[in-house]
């Protein structure tokens, strides 16, 4: 077969330009993932046969203004409202599939909220001082952390937690995970192992809080890290510190101003308005239900459209490269980076899973029980819209009683 016939290349070119990568980017992913249809090689004038072939194009001018508002203003009705011009015409174009250029995405957000995008605008943030960080090459050093700003107050309001894990040196994030709560270690290493499962890389060194919650993930990581045999002492790899040292901290303020703050306004809502009680077991079990999946769904939207797929630009005195993340963690080798994770196999990782003793693979937040009584009203919680998500609260809450307060 040729590759003018293969669908999964053309699917993959109008991903790749979907995510704004230049051609020479996605050379490299052309000549790794469908080399043999070139043995082994492509060229730019190919690589542009094949657009052309598949009618793949960068943007398309034929794309209706309407659509592009519809798109635009559906976005800014959910958490897309959060985001800057550049963010939201990445969403536009991989999300809705609409290749259009930037400037028509901004113009559709200044005729649906133009006070909100001139907020939004940089200049007119205050400028913190960046902390440097220093890495010599993808899967050198993961950064990991737990983030609670939509708990809220003591982090004990809302039962909505994060867990993350990003690659140092490209800023790639790895894993994102929403659950009620980021403090079990069972759990957490067994977000660890599933990543570990799926991708088969373990990184030189991890960067983490030294907190109860850590014990178990730091005990895997450990455990594998003694199995590569270059170390005399794996521990040497775990580098403990506070989150402010961490990498992935910064990236949270990132995640909160441009996603989360749109939640929290709902949430805060129900709140005041006397609907979810945060000493109430029954209201926090309706929340998770409804809401897990909702954050989990628009987190890993937010890291796949908005952040992976961006370009970071050059930044001086910066020492860690630009370009797009997902690129970057791909082919390190042409940013001066090197390769430093290690490769296992399945079998270290399950002997790890038995000695690390985590939560099983399906494990849930609320009771079976609860779970058949919830669906029988919203079956599909993961597919309920973000801009519902108060409606599907407030729908439960009316329908599902409190077992204590039925005759």
């Amino acid at each position: 077969m040729s590759w003018k016939d293969d669908d999964l290349l053309k699917e993959q070119l109008k991903h790749y330009v979907s995510q704004n990568m230049h051609r020479k980017e996605i050379i490299d992913f052309v000549i790794r993932d469908f080399g043999h249809h070139l043995d082994g090689c492509c060229s730019m004038s190919t690589l542009d046969r094949m657009l052309r072939h598949f009618g793949v194009r960068y943007i398309d001018y034929s794309v209706s203004e309407k659509d592009v508002a519809d798109a635009v203003a559906y976005e800014m009705q959910g958490p897309g409202q959060r985001l800057g011009y550049r963010a939201l015409t990445g969403k536009v174009r991989q999300v809705h599939g609409l290749r259009v250029p930037r400037d028509l995405v901004y113009a559709a957000m200044t005729n649906v909220d133009h006070e909100a995008l001139k907020k939004r605008r940089p200049c007119l943030k205050r400028k913190k001082r960046d902390k440097k960080f220093i890495s010599i090459g993808v899967n050198s050093f993961f950064s990991i952390d737990g983030h609670d700003k939509l708990m809220s107050y003591q982090n004990s309001t809302f039962p909505l937690a994060i867990y993350g894990m990003m690659d140092q040196a490209s800023r790639k994030m790895l894993l994102l995970k929403c659950w009620p709560s980021n403090s079990d270690p069972r759990l957490i290493g067994r977000w660890y192992i599933d990543w570990l499962n799926e991708n088969n890389v373990l990184a030189a060194n991890i960067r983490l809080d030294k907190g109860t919650e850590t014990g178990k993930f730091a005990s895997i990581h450990a455990f594998l890290r003694d199995k590569i045999g270059d170390l005399d002492n794996p521990i040497d790899s775990i580098v403990y510190g506070p989150s402010t040292s961490n990498q992935i901290e910064r990236w949270w303020r990132e995640l909160h101003d441009r996603l989360e703050k749109y939640f929290k306004i709902g949430l805060l809502e129900l709140l005041h308005q006397g609907h979810y009680s945060p000493h109430v077991k029954h209201d926090r079990d309706i929340l998770s239900f409804v809401m897990v999946p909702i954050v989990q769904r628009e987190i890993n939207v937010f890291k796949d459209t908005v952040w992976n797929s961006h370009r970071i630009r050059y930044q001086k005195n910066c020492l860690l490269p630009n370009g797009i993340p997902n690129h970057i963690y791909a082919f390190p080798e042409k940013y001066g980076l090197k390769e430093c994770g290690y490769r296992i196999d399945n079998t270290d990782i399950s002997e790890a899973t038995a000695l690390a003793d985590v939560h099983p693979k399906n494990v849930d937040y609320i009771s079976q029980d609860l779970r058949k009584k919830f669906e029988e009203h919203i079956p599909f919680p993961n597919d309920v819209p973000s801009i519902h998500f108060k409606t599907a609260y407030m729908l439960l809450k009316r329908n599902v009683m409190e077992p204590s307060l039925q005759i």
